[in-house]
C-alpha cells in the first residue's frame, strides 16, 4: 500500500453513473482482481486551502490497479465495511485494510449505483463483500508499471 501526496489534477472525471458509463465499467473493470491499491494523502473533495489530517480523513482519493492493466482513479470516496455502517476513518487504518485485502486477493466484484446515480464499487474476496466504495468521481486509464516499480 502506497500513500501519495497529491492526486492528479486533470483526469477525465466522471461523476454520474449513466447507462453508458455503467456498461463501460462492467466491461473494463467488473470481476477483475485488484493487484494494487494506492491511497492519496489529499483528496479533490478536501476543503479548498485546507488539509485534512490523516487520522481524521473519511473521504479518500485512491487508485485501483487491476489485473487487466486498467487503472481506476477514484475521487471523493467514502469506504464502508457494510452499506449500513458509517464510513471508515483514517488514512493509516484504510491503508492497512487495503494492503491486507490486496495481499489476500480482492476483486472488484460488482458495479452498483446509489439512488441518485452515484457509483458504488463492491470489493470482494471469494464473492463475499469486504468493502463498499461510494465514489464521488472516477476516471479510467491504463498502467504500464505498478507503484513501487513492479
Amino acid at each position: 500500500m502506497t500513500a501519495h501526496a497529491d492526486p492528479p489534477t486533470d483526469p477525465e472525471l466522471h461523476t454520474e453513473l449513466t447507462e453508458e458509463r455503467y456498461q463501460e465499467l462492467v466491461e473494463q473493470v467488473e470481476g477483475r482482481r485488484v493487484v494494487s491499491l494506492v491511497l492519496w494523502e489529499t483528496s479533490l473533495a478536501d476543503p479548498e486551502g485546507g488539509r485534512v489530517p490523516g487520522e481524521e480523513r473519511a473521504v479518500f482519493d485512491m487508485d485501483l490497479y487491476l489485473e487487466n492493466r486498467t487503472c481506476l482513479e477514484l475521487y471523493g470516496v467514502h469506504v464502508h465495511r457494510h452499506p449500513s455502517e458509517l464510513p471508515l476513518r483514517g488514512l493509516d487504518q484504510l491503508g492497512t485494510i487495503g494492503a491486507d485485502l490486496v495481499t489476500q486477493g480482492i476483486w472488484l466484484d460488482e458495479i452498483a449505483s446509489t439512488e441518485d446515480g452515484g457509483l458504488v464499487l463492491i470489493l470482494a474476496r471469494h464473492r463475499e463483500p469486504r468493502l463498499y466504495l461510494d465514489v464521488g468521481g472516477w476516471s479510467l486509464g491504463e498502467w504500464d508499471r505498478l507503484p513501487g516499480g513492479s
